[in-house]
C-alpha cells in the first residue's frame, strides 16, 4: 500500500501507518471533541475536549494495531511469514505471505483479531468501572465500546471480514474445497457489502449525510476486497499443483562476465527483447543484469562498464529450482518485487522464470477453463 509512513517494528514486524489514517484521526477527534466529551466531561474545556478526542483517536489506532498484531503473531506461530502491517482508512491489514494452508490455521488466525478485540473492550470497561478521573472514565469508556463494535464488525460472516475468514474456514473444513469456501464466503461478503451501501443510501437520504457516505464507503471497500480475494485464491488455485519447470523460460540467452553494457543491449537485450540477462561462467550462474542496472549505467560509459561491474552476484541474488512449487516462486517474485527469477539446479543456470512468463499461462489456462481439478487430471495423464 503506497503513500505510507514506517512507524515502528514490533516482534520483526514492520508497521506502517497509510495517509488516509489521518482522515479519520481528524474526523474522530472533531466528533469525540464536539460530542461525546463534552457530555461526559462537561467541566472540562472546549481545547481539552478536542485533546481527549486526539487522544482517544491515537488509542483507537493501537487497539486496531493490536488487533492486526494478534492476527500476525499467530499466521507467524503456524508457519506464515508476516511482512509488515498498515494502518489505513478502513482499519488494517496484515501483508501475510500467502494463505493458510489449513482450515484450522485459518480459523485460529481469523478468530484471534475480534477476541484481542473484546479483550481491550474488557480491559478498558474494568478502567472505565475503577477510575474516579472524569477524563480517564470518558476515554476508557469509550474505548470499550469502540473495541466491543469493532470485534462484532469483523465478526460478520462476510470476506474478507475475519467472522468471513472463520466461514471459510468452516466451509473449507467440510467440503475440502479452498475455492469452493473462498466463493461461499465471498459471495457473504457481497451481501454484506451491499447491505452495507443500501443502507449508507438510506441514511443519505435522510439527511445524514456524513454517516450515510461512511457506510456506503465501507460497503465499497468490502466488496472490492472480496472479488480481489476470489481472484486471488482463483489464481493461487491455478498454480497449486505446478512447479516451475512447467513455466521457466529456458530460451533466454546468457551472457560472460566480461562483456560490456553496449553489447548486453546491442546482443542481448534488444535482439530477444529480454528484460534480464544472466551472467553466466560455462553454466555457471554468476549474477544477473536487469533493465534497472543497465539504464543506471551513463550511456558514455556504457562501452567500457562491464556485466560484472553492474551485476547483482550470486548472494544477493534469489533463485528457485524446477521442483520449486510455482506457488512459492510467484510469492518470491511479489516479496522482491521482481520481475524474473533465474532457475538453477545445483548452481547450474536452466533459465529465467518471468513474470509475464506466470500470466501468459494463468491466461491460457483460463481461455481453456482449466482449472485445479482439471489440471491436476491432465498433469496426472502426463
Amino acid at each position: 500500500m503506497g503513500a505510507s509512513l514506517r512507524v515502528l517494528s514490533v516482534g520483526g514486524i514492520d508497521v506502517f501507518v497509510h495517509v488516509s489514517w489521518l482522515v479519520i484521526f481528524l474526523l474522530i477527534t472533531w466528533s469525540l471533541g464536539t460530542s461525546y466529551f463534552p457530555a461526559a466531561v462537561p467541566d472540562a474545556t472546549d481545547a481539552q475536549h478536542f485533546i481527549l478526542g486526539a487522544v482517544a483517536a491515537v488509542l483507537l489506532l493501537v487497539s486496531v494495531l493490536l488487533h492486526e498484531l494478534a492476527h500476525s503473531f499467530v499466521a507467524k506461530a503456524r508457519g506464515l511469514g508476516v511482512h509488515s502491517i498498515t494502518l489505513f482508512i478502513f482499519g488494517g491489514v496484515s501483508n501475510l505471505a500467502g494463505e493458510a494452508k489449513r482450515p484450522g490455521t485459518e480459523f485460529q488466525i481469523a478468530i484471534v483479531g475480534p477476541l484481542t478485540s473484546f479483550a481491550i473492550a474488557v480491559v478498558a470497561f474494568l478502567v472505565a468501572e475503577s477510575v474516579d478521573v472524569a477524563p480517564v472514565a470518558a476515554v476508557a469508556g469509550y474505548l470499550a465500546a469502540i473495541n466491543v463494535l469493532l470485534g462484532v464488525f469483523n465478526l460478520v460472516p462476510g470476506f474478507p471480514l475475519d467472522g468471513g475468514r472463520v466461514l471459510r474456514s468452516i466451509v473449507w473444513s467440510a467440503t475440502g474445497s479452498l475455492q469452493r469456501a473462498t466463493d461461499i464466503a465471498a459471495g457473504a461478503g457481497t451481501l454484506v457489502a451491499w447491505g452495507l451501501m443500501l443502507l449508507g443510501f438510506w441514511r443519505l437520504l435522510n439527511g445524514d449525510v456524513f454517516g450515510g457516505l461512511w457506510m456506503a464507503a465501507i460497503g465499497w471497500f468490502l466488496q472490492n476486497a472480496a472479488e480481489t480475494s476470489q481472484r486471488q485464491t482463483r489464481v493461487e488455485s491455478q498454480l497449486r499443483n505446478l512447479r516451475v519447470r512447467d513455466v521457466a523460460n529456458r530460451s533466454a540467452t546468457p551472457a560472460d562476465a566480461a562483456t560490456s553494457v553496449a553489447e548486453l543491449i546491442e546482443r542481448y537485450i534488444l535482439p530477444g527483447g529480454q528484460r534480464a540477462v544472466p551472467i553466466v561462467s560455462g553454466d555457471r550462474l554468476l549474477g544477473i543484469v536487469t533493465l534497472s542496472d543497465v539504464a543506471r549505467v551513463p550511456v558514455e560509459d556504457r562501452g567500457r562498464t562491464t556485466a560484472a561491474e553492474i551485476m547483482s552476484g550470486p548472494d544477493s541474488l534469489v533463485t528457485v529450482t524446477p521442483e520449486t512449487p510455482l506457488r512459492d516462486a510467484v510469492e518470491r517474485l511479489a516479496q522482491g518485487d521482481f520481475e524474473q527469477l533465474p532457475v538453477v539446479d545445483g548452481g547450474r543456470l536452466l533459465g529465467l522464470l518471468t513474470r509475464a512468463d506466470v500470466v501468459g499461462l494463468l491466461q491460457i489456462r483460463a481461455a481453456l477453463g482449466i482449472g485445479e481439478e482439471e489440471g491436476r487430471r491432465t498433469r496426472a495423464r502426463a
